[in-house]
């Protein structure tokens, strides 16, 4: 055990220490700048921004430094072998590029994804009805069927008829 905390003090605890709280400050400013940015985006396309959306946000940082503080664990571990704690770090980029992705989705296509999503809602909150309405499309077209059949047989008995009158 000695030789562990010997072996840990000559490590570089303090420059993973910095790099770690370099990457925990960089995730929580690309957050920051996805907050300001939906905030903005959702005010341009006049949609009200409300306690549910902000709660998202919260879920969002629970999603990404969970991991991150596994990782970092992990990189405090292997502190001994590896001069920076590379998995947070590469937890943290990730993080960064996905909130940049958000950044730069256009809130045309986020409210394509929001009507796409409560049209499908409004039909499998109806799918009783819509059941319905097909079931009677189908028997209308049956019946529509049935009728033009008979008019066909009609319309050709009839033209039978003309043609043996006209032969005699």
């Amino acid at each position: 055990m000695e030789i562990f905390i010997e072996t840990m003090k000559g490590a570089s605890l303090h420059i993973h220490a910095v790099w770690l709280a370099l990457t925990y400050i960089a995730v929580i400013l690309a957050m920051a700048i996805d907050f300001v940015a939906g905030l903005r985006k959702a005010k341009a396309a006049g949609i009200a921004s409300n306690s549910r959306g902000y709660k998202m946000t919260t879920e969002k940082a629970a999603k990404y430094f969970l991991p991150m503080l596994c990782l970092t664990c992990v990189d405090i571990m292997t502190s001994v072998i590896l001069p920076a704690p590379f998995f947070t770090m590469l937890m943290g980029g990730f993080n960064i590029f996905c909130e940049w992705k958000s950044v730069m989705e256009s809130t045309h296509d986020k409210q394509e994804m929001r009507e796409a999503a409560n049209t499908l809602n409004v039909i499998v909150k109806n799918k009783d009805d819509i059941v319905g309405i097909i079931t009677q499309a189908m028997e209308l077209m049956a019946k529509k069927q049935e009728l033009e059949s008979k008019n066909n047989n009609t319309n050709q008995n009839t033209i039978e008829h003309e043609e043996e009158s006209n032969e005699h």
